[in-house]
């Protein structure tokens, strides 16, 4: 492919056409770094970005699948919370069991259920049906993002470590440029096909990481986590006992929740409002999957060190207000891929500064514990997110969900951030 390869265009639905645009070689340049010489992040790195690409793949058809067997918007919301309560009950057990029995069994039994929960999701007959797949799906790929995160921070120093989590955001990213897209495409041979593909993908994941990825955390029994119970409430008080934890994992959640309510009405924002199928959504998911990994992937080095976390913290949220409390404003294609941006980067910048943050305040030998618990808090945006969300496009109007969330976030950037 050359360089400047155009990866599609889409025509606005009589709002006028726009090309997306991608510069591989800056693509290339976001995963050689450093870190990405690493041959222990470079095989994560590809993990990850599969792992994502599987599941962007089923983004754009989620709603159209879910009103198809009859689901009102407040039920597709539900549904996107099911997936996320689970991820709540269950991303502290999958952390805190990362440490005491190493990263890559774990980060191994996520990608083999995300397989079998795309198969269920893909062969779904009923609405029943799909929400027994996202609940599967929740409880057995909750166990992938916070041992990943904790991998990495066995992988980096402290100095290195927001650029590190960057990584996964780039492979993030990366995920969402080509999973909605092809996503899209797939929805022509039906709502359940994308999953089928997100299946085999995963399965063929699983394989790849079995006989690459290597472990990086110390034998069981050399750190304190390995000698407490998997569910020991008084461990998940300790995380909170540090003050700064309790601030961050907190900032964390509103943003999450705020975008969350954007993520779950999204699809249906611009089937209603902009009358784009599944294959338009696609496309304009994917323009915020390049920006997002462009920024993570190839500008978060150089940002951490010229400005630091907690104002690169900041300034994502401030982006993300604008961006929410622009969007429900937007009437054409045209708009809303000139506002997407705005929430591209501004979650680009916020994800992997607060996660590096988090990281570096964690008790020693608690890193998967910690992130596993700052996930699980954050899943509860996600699980009172979507139905608020839809909600209130339902119910009061459609810009609702993105004026509530702008406000919100806008708030959270008040919050005065620091690491000790």
């Amino acid at each position: 492919m050359r360089k400047g390869a155009t990866v599609g265009e889409i025509d606005g639905a009589g709002n006028g056409s726009f090309t997306l645009t991608v510069n591989i070689a800056t693509l290339c340049d976001s995963v050689k770094s450093p870190y990405a010489m690493n041959s222990k992040l470079a095989i994560l790195f590809l993990t990850i970005f599969i792992d994502l690409l599987g599941f962007g793949l089923i983004i754009p058809a989620l709603p159209f699948y879910a009103e198809s067997f009859g689901a009102s918007f407040l039920v597709i919301g539900i549904l996107s919370a099911s997936y996320s309560a689970m991820h709540f009950l269950f991303s502290p057990l999958w952390g805190r069991l990362s440490d005491r029995v190493g990263r890559r069994p774990v980060l191994l039994i996520g990608l083999a259920g995300s397989a079998a929960a795309f198969l269920m999701f893909g062969l779904a007959k009923s609405l029943f049906m799909l929400f027994a797949a996202r609940i599967l799906a929740g409880i057995l790929s909750s166990a992938t993002l916070p041992t990943a995160q904790a991998y990495i921070a066995d992988s980096t120093s402290e100095a290195d470590r927001a650029k590190g989590m960057g990584l996964i955001g780039a492979a993030f990213g990366l995920g969402f440029i080509f999973g909605p897209a092809v996503g899209g495409i797939l929805t022509k041979y039906g709502y359940g096909f994308p999953a089928l593909v997100a299946s085999g993908m995963s399965a063929l994941n699983f394989i790849w990481a079995y006989l690459k990825l290597p472990e990086t955390h110390p034998a069981p029994g050399e750190t304190e986590s390995g000698h407490k119970s998997l569910l020991s409430l008084g461990a998940l008080i300790d995380v909170f006992k540090t003050p700064v934890l309790g601030v961050l994992i907190a900032v964390f959640l509103i943003q999450v929740y705020a975008f969350s309510q954007m993520e779950a009405t999204f699809a249906l924002f611009c089937e209603h409002r902009l009358a784009l199928d599944a294959v338009h959504v696609g496309w304009i998911l994917a323009e915020v999957g390049i920006i997002s990994a462009i920024v993570q992937g190839a500008l978060m080095g150089k940002l951490v060190r010229a400005y630091g976390e907690a104002p690169l913290a900041r300034t994502g949220m401030v982006l993300m207000a604008i961006g929410l409390g622009v969007m429900g404003f937007v009437q054409t294609t045209t708009q809303m891929i000139m506002v997407a941006p705005f929430l591209a980067v501004g979650s680009a910048l916020m994800n992997p500064t607060i996660n590096s943050l988090i990281s570096k305040a964690a008790p020693e030998g608690k890193q998967g514990l910690t992130l596993g618990t700052a996930q699980s808090v954050a899943s509860l945006g996600r699980v009172f997110g979507p139905p608020s969300g839809t909600a209130l496009f339902q119910y009061v109007g459609l810009a609702a969900p993105y004026w509530v969330g702008a406000l919100m976030v806008g708030a959270v950037a008040t919050v005065k951030l620091r690491r000790k």
